[in-house]
């Protein structure tokens, strides 16, 4: 039966079988483009991967938790504050009570005088003694004794020439122009006095040991001008002068 289809088939046209030929060719480009497209059509989704995101906080950590409060049963002890000690003042003047008047005791007549005796000396000398140290005291509190001043030191004896650096203002002593003219001729005349100075640099005291009369005055009253630096005690020196008369 095969067979026979066969050569049904042979004896069939040319036409017809290349134009079979044909149609199947084309059929089976149509079904392979239609396959091509439906690869690219139908893509199956594939399903991703899962995110996992984490959070970082950027605050600070959170304060420690405050420490638990004290028991209610015991309380802070209040320091005590040291007692100051009681200074008793040393200078307070003894409280005098001022003396009662005593009355006059009546002596029996039956203890003679051995009795009058003892009682009156007794008596006598104790109101001395009490009155007198009582009197001294309240003189002393009340009008209280003056002190004087002590004395200044004795002025030393010093050479003339060692307060030369002490010195603040010297001028020198000049004869009187009178006493020039008088003593004209007369050569040379000789002054000479002790100066003392006091501690404060001023001149305190003049001697005169050798004078020219009529001009110790102007003399001295130079030499009274004179100022020196303050002293620690009063000095004095001997002063010279020699003025040549001519």
């Amino acid at each position: 039966m095969m067979f026979d289809r066969y050569v049904a088939d042979q004896h069939r046209p040319i036409g017809t079988r290349s134009a079979l030929i044909v149609g199947s060719v084309i059929l089976h480009a149509i079904l392979g483009v239609a396959l091509i497209i439906y690869s690219f059509v139908h893509v199956e989704e594939v399903a991703p991967p899962p995110l996992t995101v984490t959070f970082f906080s950027a605050a600070a950590p959170p304060p420690p938790p405050p420490p638990p409060p004290p028991p209610a049963g015991k309380k802070n002890p209040t320091p005590k504050t040291p007692k100051q000690p009681i200074v008793q003042p040393t200078d307070v003047q003894p409280l005098i009570q001022p003396k009662e008047k005593e009355e006059p005791i009546e002596e029996d007549e039956g203890e003679g005088e051995e009795g009058g005796v003892e009682g009156g000396v007794t008596g006598g000398v104790a109101g001395g003694v009490v009155g007198g140290v009582v009197g001294g005291v309240i003189g002393g509190v009340l009008g209280g004794t003056p002190t004087e001043a002590p004395p200044p030191p004795k002025p030393k004896n010093i050479p003339a020439h060692q307060l030369d650096t002490e010195v603040i203002y010297r001028p020198d002593p000049h004869l009187p122009e009178a006493i020039k003219a008088q003593r004209k001729g007369s050569g040379e005349a000789t002054f000479t006095a002790k100066v003392c100075v006091g501690m404060d640099g001023k001149v305190s005291n003049i001697s005169v040991l050798t004078g020219i009369p009529g001009a110790d005055d102007a003399i001295l009253a130079t030499i009274r001008q004179w100022k020196y630096k303050p002293q620690p005690i009063p000095v004095c020196f001997i002063a010279n002068w020699v003025f040549t008369i001519e």
